[in-house]
């Protein structure tokens, strides 16, 4: 059909308002468009406050108290020697022989070991070696040596002063196969020796409870149990 003059301008008009309504801006998919009379109500709101889990806090240590770790003992260690040392090594029990004196008397001389020699086998110290020394001659010379303490160390040999109530003039000497600490200041010792009984046998691991303060140790187990109380310690000879 063909246009009259009059009938392009308004064409025009028309067309030219259809390609601007056309122009609108497209939704995005990041932002989804909202139908028309859509309520703002559907919206999902944020949560109260008091629906937000709180961060957690480490409960705060009530004043005046101490650690758990604080109130725990202090580690207390024993000192042991060696266990592969074979103990019966240094014992070979020779009573002594029968003899005669000028008298016509008869006389046991003494059984071997001693307790000096059992403990000097056994440590393997063999310093003051001044002929037939008894625990307590050893024992001074080896103070002036500088090689005893008042602290007992395994391996040592523990010397036990004069008892002239229990006929030991000379005083008696072991040795320390254990020394353990206690928390109240003593140490506990596994002890053996020799001759104690003057027949020379051997008493193994007897337990002895030792006071460094007042240098006194009394005899837990062992031959010497029922009486050994209290006896006067000399100290303790090193290698």
């Amino acid at each position: 059909m063909p246009f009259s003059a009059k009938t392009v301008p308004l064409f025009l008009v028309f067309f030219l308002s259809m390609l601007f309504g056309c122009a609108k801006t497209v939704p995005q998919p990041s932002q989804p468009a909202r139908m028309h009379g859509e309520s703002v109500t559907n919206i999902p709101k944020a949560p109260p406050a008091a629906d937000i889990p709180k961060p957690s806090v480490a409960p705060q240590a009530k004043p005046g108290l101490k650690p758990e770790s604080a109130e725990e003992p202090p580690c207390l260690e024993c000192e042991t020697v060696s266990p592969d040392q074979n103990r019966a090594d240094c014992f070979k029990l020779q009573p002594g022989k029968t003899t005669k004196n000028s008298k016509g008397k008869t006389v046991t001389g003494r059984c071997q070991p001693q307790c000096v020699p059992y403990a000097r086998c056994r440590s393997g110290i063999m310093t003051c070696r001044l002929g037939d020394t008894g625990p307590v001659e050893w024992f001074k010379c080896a103070r002036k040596n500088k090689a005893t303490t008042s602290i007992p160390k395994a391996g040592s040999i523990m010397v036990i002063g004069v008892n002239t109530r229990r006929k030991m003039p000379t005083g008696h000497l072991g040795y320390v196969e254990e020394a353990c600490p206690n928390p109240d200041g003593t140490w506990t010792l596994r002890f053996s020796h020799t001759n104690f009984d003057r027949k020379c046998h051997l008493d193994l691991d007897a337990k002895v409870l030792f006071n460094p303060k007042t240098m006194t140790a009394n005899f837990l187990s062992g031959a010497w149990k029922t009486w050994a109380k209290d006896l006067k310690i000399s100290g303790f000879i090193l290698r």
